[in-house]
């Protein structure tokens, strides 16, 4: 079977369902193939955090335009309920981030000074403070460091919505398409399934961790960075943010629901949980808030984030072509999926050249642009 549109998107998680939402608004046919389901992967994997400053070690290099991105969020998830009719929760109570007595001091110094050099509020709570918010919390605390600015959103939610919006804007929406091959031309590019081949002016590659993997489409160097969760139910706080320490976080998901993550693992494609990473998991939990000990597990899973080698999405145009990177997000793809859709899809129908397009440049890995920064 042989088709065409004028845009494709590979990849349905939030990155490509946003960037799909955009190129459709502007009135393109636009066509997304997702291997498995519309949000599934490192999309639903997450735990929705919009967390500029507790996440500093992978948005420190872009770190304003992850903040831009993070009060993009209120607007942009208000637009999408009222356009797709699903209800997404989203808070803004902030971060508590949390040190036990005996543990390394410059955790919170750290996340202080990143947030005082980025006119980010803070604030330094007293362990009775914190108790008020967090009454579960153990009884080794130490320190607490508030921040407000530390927001998030029911991350599988918003892939449901994005996946209705898109198909009301017109999207063709193809799950189990199992991208094989590719082939790019001077003015088109086309993707191959075992039974489809769909050609298009441009392809937007927003296959995550797989983004380089396509054959016949560069070897982009993204890599899969494995990541566990668990889910435990049960857990009836005042607070209804986020909280972390050094060695995890826990976030609130509706009424007393707690996510629990996550893991940081060079496991290549290994996607499943295992018994060392879970167990981390509940160490840390039950250590920080000795009640939960007695929660319910719900669920576990795991996720592959993108990992780029500097830590920074790659996007825009590959060798000036029509085939187009949305990818390498690592630990932020839920923070600049909206950021993202806009300015891919602006890149392409207005022209316009990418935001900080130096950061993101889909080939400054390689030979020649490394040369060339040496050079200058």
């Amino acid at each position: 079977m042989r088709d065409t549109a004028d845009i494709i998107v590979v990849g349905a998680g939030l990155v490509g369902l946003a960037t799909a939402r955009e190129l459709a608004g502007r009135g393109l046919a636009v066509e997304l193939l997702e291997a498995r389901r519309a949000g599934a992967g490192a999309s639903s994997a997450g735990a929705g955090l919009l967390a500029p400053i507790s996440d500093w070690e992978s948005t420190r290099p872009i770190l304003e335009i992850c903040r831009r991105a993070r009060d993009q969020w209120r607007p942009w998830l208000a637009e999408l309920v009222a356009e797709s009719g699903v209800a997404v929760e989203f808070d803004d109570s902030g971060c508590l981030q949390i040190e036990l007595r005996g543990e390394d001091p410059g955790f919170l110094d750290t996340e202080r000074g990143i947030a005082a050099a980025a006119n980010e509020p803070w604030a330094e709570l007293s362990p009775l403070e914190a108790r008020q918010r967090m009454p579960d919390l153990s009884p080794a605390v130490e320190r607490v460091l508030y921040l407000p600015g530390e927001h998030r959103v029911d991350n599988v939610a918003a892939c449901e919505a994005l996946a209705v919006a898109c198909r009301r804007r017109g999207v063709s929406i193809r799950e189990g398409f199992v991208a094989l091959r590719g082939q790019i031309g001077a003015q088109s590019v086309a993707i191959e399934s075992s039974s489809e081949r769909i050609e298009a002016r441009e392809l937007v590659l927003a296959t995550g961790a797989w983004s380089g993997q396509i054959a016949g489409f560069p070897e982009l160097p993204v890599r899969p960075v494995r990541g566990q969760m668990l889910r435990l139910e049960g857990a009836r706080w005042p607070w209804l943010g986020s909280a972390r320490g050094a060695r995890g976080y826990v976030v609130r998901r509706g009424e007393a629901g707690l996510l629990v993550g996550a893991t940081v693992e060079e496991a290549g494609f290994a996607e499943h949980p295992t018994a060392d990473g879970i167990r981390s998991l509940l160490d840390f939990a039950v250590e920080f808030f000795p009640g939960l000990g007695s929660a319910r597990l719900e669920s576990i899973w795991a996720g592959l984030r993108p990992g780029s080698p500097d830590g920074r999405p790659l996007l825009g145009r590959i060798d000036g072509g029509p085939l187009v990177a949305a990818c390498g997000h690592y630990r932020n793809g839920i923070l600049l999926a909206p950021w993202t859709g806009a300015e891919i899809a602006c890149h392409l129908v207005e022209g316009r050249p990418i935001e900080s397009a130096e950061l993101f440049a889909p080939d400054r890995f390689s030979n020649r642009s490394q040369n060339a920064a040496t050079l200058t």
